[in-house]
């Protein structure tokens, strides 16, 4: 899978597979693993204060046949699940620690662990969720995406997008700490870092990349609407539609800058 974009469904708040053999493999902290045929993921919306953290996954439940009884295996016991369409990997969903980024490019003492799907597996990897906040079952709102970056080999990865207040109503997350996140990753590599100095100065800075993708985010959930009104199943669908669309658009600035420092450092 090295430097592989996996293109998935993220929707991490429902994740419910097709009954069929063998498509998913739990591998677990302990070293064993086993094979599943239906999963889904059970998450708790997790707050800090006027901040939206995760949707955090507690649990999976499971089938290993057609007609079994759903079981269900606490979060922490996982250590991946590697999703499988026939005999092609579809996506990995693996638990990684978490740290965050201050604007000085400190990194934070404490970790935070998680499951995230893995986008990009390169020299840097790339993680990501979407975050929804539910209302019931059946009322679920897209709030925005988490994406996260992970030198290859390091034992953790960064936070790469701000952290999201609850009174914040805008879709979609925002990247003012991107160049301090991939700074911290990257470490001492001068043309890389010559690099993320342009980026901040040009894109950042001058062409307001991050009001610029907030715009997007507001106009994808207006084209989208209107693309589905007509159609009562997909419109019930309309946040995962929109939460997929807007983290494909965000992935593509992570994933560029991510190609760029794979050219520069060895």
């Amino acid at each position: 899978m090295n430097k592989k974009l996996l293109f998935v469904a993220f929707c991490i708040l429902n994740l419910v597979m097709n009954a069929q053999e063998n498509i998913a493999e739990f591998h677990l902290e302990d070293g064993s693993s086993f094979k599943a045929n239906s999963v889904e993921a059970v998450t708790k919306t997790i707050n800090l204060g006027q901040i939206i953290v995760n949707n955090r996954v507690s649990a999976f439940q499971y089938t290993t046949a057609a007609d079994e009884k759903r079981k269900e295996i606490n979060s922490k016991d996982v250590r991946k699940i590697i999703y499988y369409n026939g005999d092609e990997i579809s996506q990995i969903q693996e638990k990684i620690k978490v740290k965050t980024v201050d604007k000085k490019g400190n990194l934070s003492n404490d970790t935070a662990e998680t499951f995230e799907y893995l986008l990009y597996d390169g020299k840097i990897k790339l993680y990501s969720s979407n975050v929804f906040e539910c209302m019931g079952l059946n009322a679920c709102y897209y709030t925005h995406s988490n994406f996260y970056i992970q030198k290859r080999d390091e034992p953790y990865t960064v936070l790469a997008v701000k952290q999201k207040s609850q009174f914040n109503s805008k879709m979609g997350s925002s990247i003012e700490n991107i160049v301090d996140a991939f700074r911290a990753v990257a470490g001492d590599c001068s043309s890389f870092n010559q690099y993320l100095n342009s980026f901040e100065k040009e894109m950042m800075q001058e062409k307001h990349l991050d009001k610029t993708l907030q715009k997007e985010y507001q106009e994808i959930y207006k084209t989208t609407l209107q693309e589905v009104k007509k159609d009562r199943e997909q419109t019930r669908k309309l946040f995962y539609i929109v939460g997929d669309k807007i983290q494909n658009r965000q992935a593509e600035i992570y994933i560029g800058i991510i190609k760029e420092y794979e050219k520069n450092c060895p």
